[in-house]
């Protein structure tokens, strides 16, 4: 009997690969604020995050050249990833700007699969969830390499990065705020740029509810669904 629930469990997250995918972003923002405090776990993140976005890739189902351009980009963003947290602080706009890319172009993926004609499905349902998050932490990456570049972008009651500056922790937090339009304003944008993104941020958070809202609404009150 164990071994048949087992069965049909598997079977169940090969049908919805996109429920693995929220388990596995759900864990990595509960792992995160473990590890980022040190070099070490900072790297372990940055092996966690390529997991994760590999995982996103399996549960899109995507053509194999893609795979591969995905695979050899997201490589070099790992890569980065950790010589910045070794201490290569040279590479943190490069590191920063790739995870952005990389991340951003996982999500585009995502939605596009999310928000097609075909039918609304739990694996879909679990799509848009992963999707949600995945902006969240495209903006964070986003913030971070704006705060490269100019070093006041933010300002917040407490910065746990070096030099007075948000860490990724501290983004990514604030990245979700942002997105749901919750605002607790220990972290504000303190440049037009930094600003700007908000407002980018914000307007893709309520528009994406919207058109999901609205693509729900248009499947289920069809003709065809109502017969």
């Amino acid at each position: 009997m164990t071994r048949r629930r087992m069965l049909r469990r598997i079977a169940y997250v090969r049908r919805n690969r996109c429920s693995a995918l929220v388990a596995a972003l759900t864990f990595f923002i509960l792992l995160n604020p473990l590890l980022a405090v040190s070099a070490i776990g900072g790297s372990m993140l940055g092996v966690a995050l390529f997991a994760v976005l590999v995982l996103a890739v399996w549960a899109l189902r995507l053509e194999r050249p893609v795979l591969w351009g995905l695979g050899v980009f997201g490589f070099i963003t790992v890569d980065t990833l950790i010589a910045d947290r070794m201490g290569y602080s040279g590479l943190r706009p490069i590191a920063l700007g790739a995870t952005a890319l990389f991340v951003g172009a996982i999500t585009m993926a995502l939605l596009a699969y999310v928000l097609d004609r075909r039918p609304i499905t739990t694996d879909k349902v679990f799509g848009a969830v992963a999707a949600y998050i995945l902006i969240a932490m495209s903006f964070a990456s986003l913030f971070g390499f704006l705060q490269v570049f100019q070093a006041d972008a933010f300002t917040a009651a407490i910065a746990h990065g070096p030099d007075g500056k948000l860490n990724w922790s501290d983004l990514m937090y604030f990245s979700f705020t942002v997105l749901t339009s919750t605002g607790f304003g220990e972290i504000t944008p303190a440049t037009p740029m930094a600003r700007s993104l908000i407002v980018i941020e914000q307007v893709l958070g309520v528009m994406y509810v919207a058109f999901l809202i609205a693509r729900l609404a248009n499947l289920y009150g069809s003709p065809k669904h109502l017969r």
